[in-house]
């Protein structure tokens, strides 16, 4: 969409910078100003076209205006670009008057334009994050919120002189990014009550300059205190004081029935989120907050990113989110205030609007299960175990020169010296098997090469990995198989509470691993077959469990992060009513799970039709953590195939994550990057070229 600018002052330049850098869909082709000369530095710093406000309106190819002038220009201006047939984003407050943002609005309407206004940072990053925790739950019921913000009249009415104008007062100029950013959390406003005070109505220029020294007019409102209650029955305070300290201090808090929810000034678009939960395991002990992740875009100045999504609005057919409707509703909301405090009375808020949607995520595009690794400490028998007992078939080994070579793709050369002694030794020697499950799905085991690592047997009592399941056709012919073998089993063939049979044993180093046949009674959406085709004794890798220890930030993860969705949940009640006809607990056991029944126990969040990976909440349990896997024995990584590298490195640091590395071309011809989810689990993220050794 081709953009023209209206205002070059301070504001201008950032805007510019991410419009023309950073929003490929909008296409910035000038600049105007009340005084051109002012135009016309800009153009030459942004490389544009400097013009005329009437040039620019008489401009055919210009199909956006973008204002970024005092609020005071803003009625006339956007007027005449909607007469003039453009789509409108303009910075706020949309303008000093409510009658004449209704009559913008209206005319909008008729045109068929669309009428966008800042503030945008509700679309940044910390404010989609609390968007997240409220729409997800996080919170429980919200029911009352508190805001307290600050600034220093001393300084900013001698920094910027359009705050001296009548209608610049600390609500319009500030207190507009609080109201945005509740509205688009908690909805409309329903009514009002506020006290406004102003008790300098004269300021003393501080700054150097030729007004140093000089008395400034300066009648606008400096201090608010308001009472504000939502449509949906929410109430809270706002309170604000520009005759205190220059930096903000925001607080910002949502209560509700399981915790508060601490937000960031709304004046940024990052900064942190944290979530304070209500009881944790014990009640009579705090909870620990929780720093909440950003799975979201834009924790830098992202100003343009209102124009840019409203570009993408218009070319997608639907309402934008920096909507005119949200505007005039929180410009009648400042107005209640100011009113209600000069007649002393609750004021009603008449206007509505559609809560904006939140930002949409991007799918990281994962259509499998890779593969499972495992550090070996019993090679032979490992190998036997995977290869004899359960099919797998050896595809390829990788060696010492071949990770050698991994390093040196990832400018490892620290690495390559560690390595040096074994590449002298025997270049050939084996670092990985991969041994195949399925056309598309791997166990890869890690040859220890003499480096002596400890056992970590008791995973059942720490958070991360604790087990894998591989779907079978036949499970009693494969139970019995296992036995022949001479292997132990853990658990013998039984119905699980999700509505599989399973049974379990042990590889040769100790990992568990669970066989599962689904059935007619399986709880699970399997409305398609496994999509690798087996070549062992199983269809292919169907479960991999994570005890997770920051549940509200791993959920986020794979569902915010990946874009991956959760596809059922079984709760305490279920594992209770399990426990019950089972007869495998006692009644302390069973009423203790009762008290949190409608709690989440497992999450299943589908990789690929019958893969997932399952999120086991440990409520009431302390378990120990171990991040640094590799002096460890065992469970090492799982790999998701994507079916485009460059399109999930793209995915996943959209939605705010920071992969560990760059992506490389690894020595057996697979693309590769790596992540870590919340609680520290590797995962390594996948595509195959076409000379890609899992596909020979």
């Amino acid at each position: 969409m081709r953009v023209g600018v209206i205002g070059a002052g301070a504001i201008s330049e950032i805007y510019l910078t991410n419009m023309i850098n950073r929003f490929d869909n909008l296409e910035v082709v000038a600049v105007a100003a009340r005084h051109i000369e002012r135009a016309q530095r800009r153009a030459e710093q942004f490389a544009l076209r400097a013009c005329t406000v009437d040039e620019m309106m008489a401009d055919p190819s210009i199909e956006m205006v973008v204002v970024l002038t005092p609020v005071g220009t803003h009625y006339s201006l956007i007027r005449q670009a909607l007469l003039a047939g453009k789509h409108v984003y303009t910075e706020k407050t949309i303008t000093d008057d409510l009658a004449g943002a209704l009559e913008l609005a209206r005319l909008a309407d008729e045109r068929g334009l669309y009428l966008g206004c800042a503030p945008d940072t509700f679309l940044g990053a910390a404010l989609q994050t609390a968007r997240a925790a409220i729409d997800d739950g996080l919170l429980g019921d919200v029911h009352s919120f508190a805001i307290s913000a600050n600034r220093n009249n001393d300084v900013l009415l001698s920094l910027f002189a359009f705050l001296r104008e009548p209608g610049a007062g600390v609500l319009r100029d500030y207190g507009v990014y609080y109201l945005t950013a509740l509205t688009s959390l908690l909805g409309p406003v329903a009514r009002v009550a506020g006290v406004i005070g102003t008790p300098y109505k004269t300021h003393v220029n501080i700054l150097p300059g030729p007004d140093y020294g000089k008395v400034m007019d300066t009648p606008n409102e400096s201090q608010v205190s308001a009472i504000l209650k939502m449509r949906n029955g929410v109430t809270g305070t706002l309170h604000i004081d520009t005759d205190s300290k220059m930096q903000d201090e925001a607080y910002f808090t949502i209560y509700g029935t399981k915790g508060i929810l601490y937000l960031t000034d709304p004046n940024q678009f990052g900064g942190e989120v944290s979530f304070h939960p209500n009881i944790g395991t014990d009640w009579r002990k705090p909870a620990a907050p929780v720093r909440l992740w950003n799975f979201a875009s834009y924790a830098d100045n992202s100003r343009g990113v209102g124009p840019s999504e409203m570009a993408a609005a218009i070319e997608e057919g639907r309402p934008c989110r920096a909507s005119k409707e949200m505007a005039v509703h929180v410009l009648e909301v400042l107005d209640a205030i100011l009113a209600g405090g000069e007649e002393g009375q609750f004021v009603d808020v008449k206007s509505v609007f559609e809560r904006p949607a939140p930002l949409c995520r991007r799918d990281a595009g994962i259509v499998n299960i890779g593969h499972i690794a495992f550090e070996m400490k019993n090679e032979a028998e490992m190998l036997r175990f995977y290869g004899e007992t359960l099919g797998m078939k050896p595809l390829f080994t990788l060696t010492v020169q071949d990770l050698a070579n991994t390093y040196a793709a990832r400018g490892q050369t620290d690495r390559i010296e560690e390595l040096a002694p074994e590449l002298e030794k025997d270049p050939a020697a084996p670092w990985i098997r991969y041994m195949k499950v399925s056309d598309r799905q791997f166990v890869e085991l890690f040859f220890d090469r003499g480096r002596v690592r400890e056992e970590l047997l008791d995973r059942e009592n720490v958070y991360g990995y604790r087990k894998y399941n591989l779907e079978v056709e036949n499970i009693e012919a494969l139970r019995d198989r296992v036995v022949s073998a001479g292997i132990k089993l853990r658990e013998d063939v039984h119905l699980t509470i999700d509505g599989a049979v399973e049974f379990a044993v042990l590889d040769p180093d100790g990992n568990e691993v669970q066989f599962t046949q689904y059935g007619e009674r399986s709880k699970l959406p399997l409305k398609a077959v496994h999509p690798c085709v087996p070549v062992s004794t199983a269809k292919g890798v169907t479960q991999i469990a994570l005890q997770i220890q920051d549940a509200a930030n791993m959920r986020g993860f794979y569902l915010r992060g990946l874009g991956l969705n959760k596809v059922f949940t079984l709760t305490y009640g279920d594992l209770a009513d399990g426990l019950e006809a089972g007869g495998s607990a006692d009644a302390e056991v069973i009423n203790g799970l009762r008290q949190k029944a409608a709690q989440p126990w497992i999450d299943y969040i589908e990789m690929a039709p019958h893969q997932y990976i399952e999120l086991f909440y440990t409520d009431g349990q302390e378990k120990r953590e171990e991040r640094d896997l590799s002096k460890y024995y065992g469970y090492q990584h799982i790999c998701l195939e994507v079916s485009d590298i460059h399109a999930a490195w793209d995915a996943v640091t959209f939605n705010g994550i920071v992969p560990e590395r760059e992506i490389i071309l690894g020595s057996d011809g697979a693309y590769q990057f790596w992540l870590r989810d919340p609680d520290g689990n590797r995962i390594e993220i996948m595509s195959y070229s076409d000379r890609a050794l899992q596909l020979s």
